[in-house]
């Protein structure tokens, strides 16, 4: 082999060098643009963990209708709140055509006339072959507003947790312990409150709700009558 022949040997070589180096840079740089363009559609900013609501794991194989009905609302997380707030809290559910529908009744504890509270919440099941698994109907909460049961047996307890993201602003987080009598037993308490945590929900601000005291005194409206507990 000659000089020239071993010259254009290598010539031959860093060409091929240089165009591998080429494929490498561009698929390097198809890959950084591709892990930034979730952040650049989200306005150039990635959301931290307190602006994300978890991954939920919604309770598997729920029976809706079974679900329905009427509970006493045993404890309570709101991450807006930090002090107990309530007592005589009762929710009604009901279902009709894709939608789920909760009638709900309280006092605050502080009020010394208790005025009674009501309020109600729509939500829509947006994929049926996960039921368990409600978004908000009203158009009043900022962005999607998901709501999960987490476990019940139906018959006797219940847990739910909504999760809310909010532009620029931390996520909102609640959570309910629901019964179908006026207490739960200890053991229940503690079984259903270990499946928060993972969920960014805070043990130590979540109240429990007192069902005593509940009936109504003479010129109050009842919330049994105006919900219908009794009958549905």
């Amino acid at each position: 082999m000659t000089g020239c022949d071993r010259c254009h040997r290598r010539l031959g070589d860093g060409g091929a060098t240089k165009t591998d180096l080429r494929w490498t840079l561009l698929i390097m740089l198809v890959l950084i643009v591709g892990q930034c363009s979730p952040q650049m559609a989200g306005g150039g900013r990635r959301r931290n963990r307190s602006e994300r609501c978890p991954r939920v794991r919604a309770m598997r194989n729920f029976d809706l209708p079974a679900m329905m009905g009427n509970w006493y609302v045993i404890q309570y997380f709101a991450s807006s709140e930090t002090l107990p707030e309530y007592s005589c809290m009762r929710s009604s559910f009901t279902t009709t055509d894709g939608f789920v529908t909760m009638n709900f009744t309280y006092y605050y504890s502080d009020d010394p006339l208790r005025n009674f509270q009501q309020g109600n919440i729509t939500w829509v099941i947006p994929n049926f072959a996960q039921p368990a698994h409600w978004i908000h109907a009203e158009f009043t909460y900022e962005e999607i507003y998901n709501t999960y049961v987490i476990d019940t047996d139906y018959k006797s307890w219940g847990l739910i947790m909504h999760c809310a993201e909010k532009t620029k602003a931390q996520k909102y987080l609640s959570a309910l312990m629901l019964s179908r009598t006026p207490d739960l037993t200890q053991n229940v308490v503690n079984f259903l409150r270990e499946k928060l945590p993972r969920y960014d929900i805070d043990l130590s601000t979540m109240f429990g709700i007192p069902q005593g005291n509940c009936s109504a005194l003479e010129g109050e409206q009842d919330p049994k009558k105006y919900f219908k507990y009794e009958t549905l």
